[in-house]
């Protein structure tokens, strides 16, 4: 697992269910999955400067586990801190669950490794 290097006394002021929107994620934080349980540790976020759509538009997404999602901009998702300790229960995940999630795969010039 990757170290990550944050405040941990502040992070006790926010929620332990933090609203993002996907252009807003950021290292070190674990997301509210479409199936309401965690994914792996957020381990990389890039904005695509090339996409289709244009720039500023769409975010990957690269995990722990070597897995991605490309969200468009905007798209309101839950973070939840990697070291969190404070309970999370079914209920409170459920009701975090997003409306949208992204696309997920391997995307072409994209190295979760990098």
């Amino acid at each position: 697992m990757s170290s990550y290097h944050r405040d941990e006394r502040a992070v006790r002021h926010q929620p332990a269910l933090l609203p993002v929107t996907s252009q807003g994620v950021d290292e070190g934080y674990r997301l509210v999955g479409p199936d309401g349980r965690l994914t792996a540790v957020v381990e990389h976020v890039l904005w695509l400067d090339s996409h289709p759509a244009g720039p500023d538009t769409h975010v990957v997404v690269s995990f722990e586990d070597g897995s991605q999602v490309e969200f468009p901009f905007d798209v309101p998702l839950t973070a939840v801190w990697h070291a969190e300790t404070r309970s999370l229960n079914e209920t409170e995940l459920t009701a975090a669950t997003p409306a949208q999630w992204g696309k997920q795969g391997h995307f072409h010039g994209i190295d979760p490794d990098d």
